[in-house]
């Protein structure tokens, strides 16, 4: 037979199609009453089995409409339904004609049981007792109070049923914009971030995500990386490998911290930092996976080594400049005492020689703590106004001699008009120390190439090269085609005393070194083996005109003298070498060995003192505050400072300030002399 199925819940239209279908009968389905109704006047069924609550037309209505059809009132009719909260329900559907009134869910024994019941009274044709007519007003009246309270009753309910669904639709569609918001962030957050992110099992185990910024660290796709989980521990450099799974394999809970490098396709090794930690169950506290962030810090690594540089180079440089201050009180006692005795001497004694080839060691010795000075940044010097350019030029004729024929000498592209404020001497040194050293690279010939021009430092130009700041600079730089250096030469060319050469000193470049420190500027270095060096050094163009320099002061006639002077000197052998000196020449010398005796000498002394030549540096007060006290204490009093090094407040980054009388050590008698006379007076004034 056809049997007609009326049910708005697809699963239980499903549930009886089965359960007909495999007992042989056809089966059409209906949505609502009204699709019922029309299903059945086109293709009258055999039987209809329909659900109560459906939208747009109930089961009830259904059945009135069922049993005042002409075609269709004949049809038997089986109710089959969840809903029953009164036993009126199922009263008032047999009242309306219903033929069986069945409740969900329901066995396959059972309904079947019921459609052959409720076909064989069909077949029998005999009609329910009880039931009343479609038209009855009875059964309407029930119809109508019945009908209205159910649909009350389920009105509420769908309200209540429709508010929750609401609710929970806002909740999960609020949840579910919260993680596409947070998936966006996230997303955006690892999308422009250089630092690698990885989850997964372990950075060693097998990745679940990793960001994209491992492909312009690690130089490899992130796709090879899923395809290969090891992909990443084999780009490890081979040095670093091991130490890396050891680390892995020690650490606890997944956590750990490692510095490694990385080498990319192309070859270039990247320093990478990595630290992981673990991503533990909220409820077990269990380790589920591991998470872990990469950083390149190959740009810290070089900043920390350049740091490490610079701080030895310091450390150097202050240990040179100690040692050549305490080299030049022993030189010019030396010295001076040489001076002396030769003096006493007369000109055939046998003596003179050897007494001289002292006096010519002790100037040699004065040279090699020029050249600590020079390094060390305190070296007195004299600044002006330099064209660079033309200091170069003007040196060519002495450099074409120093290189020699073998070395072609180029003047590429020396411009002139760089204004620079160094002092020049110290520039010439500069070059020609550059080209020496550029000379010897090149024992079999080759071509030393000089270039003088102004520069432009951008921002980002400034940011490889730590320590230059953006702006106008002038560039001098000397290149050769000699043999090169490797990276551990390099980082040691600078400092004193190291030196790659047989007979070399070891303080050519390293006076350089200071001295370009000591003009504000910088200098680098790229050299490779084999295929020469380029030094270039950025001195910062200079906003002066001109320079004003103290005028030069005659030479004084005669050095003999009958001032009184107060010799301040911390060292008791160049202080007692000075008075000497002084004494042997006229002088009337009062000495102390700090600032506080002198203070105290000074205040007990009741005749006049014409000179103060004191030491910069001594413990518990400086030459330079004894000099203010006393210029208080005596006004007029001429001051003369004397000092082996200048990192001192009285002259700050090595300029001496003008109109200030300065002797550097070591110290000749006649330097000495000359210089006392100078601040003086030219000539003596009569006895």
């Amino acid at each position: 037979m056809r049997v007609l199925i009326v049910d708005d819940h697809d699963e239980n239209a499903y549930y009886l199609r089965a359960i007909l279908s495999v007992h042989g009968h056809a089966v059409d389905t209906a949505r609502n009453g009204a699709d019922a109704l029309d299903v059945a006047r086109a293709a009258p069924p055999d039987l209809v089995i329909s659900d109560l609550l459906m939208p747009v037309m109930d089961g009830y209505t259904l059945l009135r409409h069922w049993r005042s059809d002409l075609r269709l009132h004949v049809i038997p009719f089986i109710v089959f339904t969840a809903t029953y909260t009164e036993p009126e329900d199922e009263q008032l559907a047999l009242n309306l004609g219903a033929d069986a009134f069945l409740l969900k869910p329901a066995d396959v024994d059972t309904i079947l049981a019921v459609i052959a019941a409720v076909m064989q009274r069909a077949r029998a044709n005999r009609p329910s007792e009880g039931v009343a007519g479609p038209d009855d007003p009875v059964t309407l009246r029930e119809y109508s109070e019945v009908l209205i309270r159910k649909l009350e009753q389920k009105s509420l309910q769908l309200e209540e049923s429709n508010r929750l669904l609401q609710a929970d639709v806002a909740a999960r569609e609020r949840a579910e914009r919260a993680l596409r918001e947070s998936e966006a962030r996230f997303r955006e957050l690892a999308d422009n971030i250089d630092d690698v992110f990885w989850l997964g099992d372990a950075p060693a185990g097998r990745i679940h995500y990793v960001s994209p910024a491992f492909e312009a660290v690690w130089g490899r796709s992130v796709e090879h990386l899923y395809q290969s989980p090891d992909a990443w521990l084999e780009a490890v450099h081979p040095e670093d490998r091991e130490r890396v799974r050891r680390v892995i394999a020690r650490a606890t809970g997944g956590r750990w911290d490692e510095a490694y490098r990385v080498v990319r396709p192309d070859g270039s090794v990247r320093w990478v930092r990595t630290r992981a930690h673990p991503v533990r169950d909220a409820s077990d506290g269990e380790v589920k996976r591991v998470a872990a962030v990469s950083r390149d810090v190959t740009e810290y690594r070089r900043l920390e080594e350049q740091l490490r540089q610079a701080q030895k180079m310091e450390a150097i440089g202050r240990l040179a400049g100690v040692v050549a201050h305490d080299f030049n009180n022993l030189l010019s006692v030396i010295l001076s005492y040489a001076t002396l005795v030769l003096d006493a001497l007369e000109d055939h004694d046998p003596l003179c020689e050897d007494v001289e080839e002292i006096r010519r060691a002790g100037e040699r010795a004065t040279g090699l703590t020029r050249q600590l000075l020079a390094f060390s940044r305190q070296q007195v010097i004299e600044p002006q106004v330099v064209d660079l350019g033309r200091v170069v030029r003007e040196t060519e004729r002495m450099l074409r001699r120093l290189v020699g024929e073998s070395v072609e000498l180029v003047l590429a592209d020396v411009s002139q008009g760089a204004m620079v404020y160094a002092d020049r001497g110290q520039l010439e040194q500069v070059v020609m120390n550059l080209a020496v050293n550029a000379r010897d690279a090149m024992p079999r010939g080759g071509r030393l190439t000089i270039e003088v021009r102004a520069v432009e430092l951008d921002d980002a130009y400034v940011a490889d090269h730590p320590g230059l700041m953006a702006g106008p600079h002038v560039l001098l730089a000397v290149s050769d085609t000699g043999s090169g250096m490797d990276q551990a030469t390099r980082e040691r060319i600078f400092e004193p005393f190291f030196t790659t050469k047989d007979n070399g000193t070891g303080l050519g470049l390293a006076t350089v070194f200071g001295i370009v420190k000591q003009s504000h500027g910088h200098i680098y270095v790229y050299s490779e083996l084999g295929l020469g060096t380029v030094i270039r050094i950025y001195l910062p163009v200079t906003e002066r005109t001109h320079t004003t320099r103290p005028a030069a002061r005659p030479a004084p006639a005669t050095l003999h003298g009958h001032e009184a002077v107060l010799l301040v000197e911390d060292d008791r052998q160049v202080r007692e070498t000075n008075r000497a000196i002084l004494e042997r020449h006229g002088y009337k010398v009062f000495e102390a060995g700090d600032g506080a005796a002198a203070t105290e000498l000074c205040e007990a002394l009741t005749e006049p003192i014409d000179l103060l030549v004191t030491d910069v540096v001594m413990p518990r007060m400086s030459g330079r505050e004894l000099a203010q006290r006393l210029e208080e204490r005596r006004p007029g009093i001429k001051v003369l400072f004397v000092s082996g090094y200048t990192a001192s407040a009285i002259l700050q980054d090595g300029v001496l300030p003008d109109g200030c009388a300065f002797l550097e050590k070591p110290i000749t008698p006649e330097a000495l002399l000359r210089k006392v006379r100078e601040v003086l007076a030219p000539t003596p004034p009569a006895a």
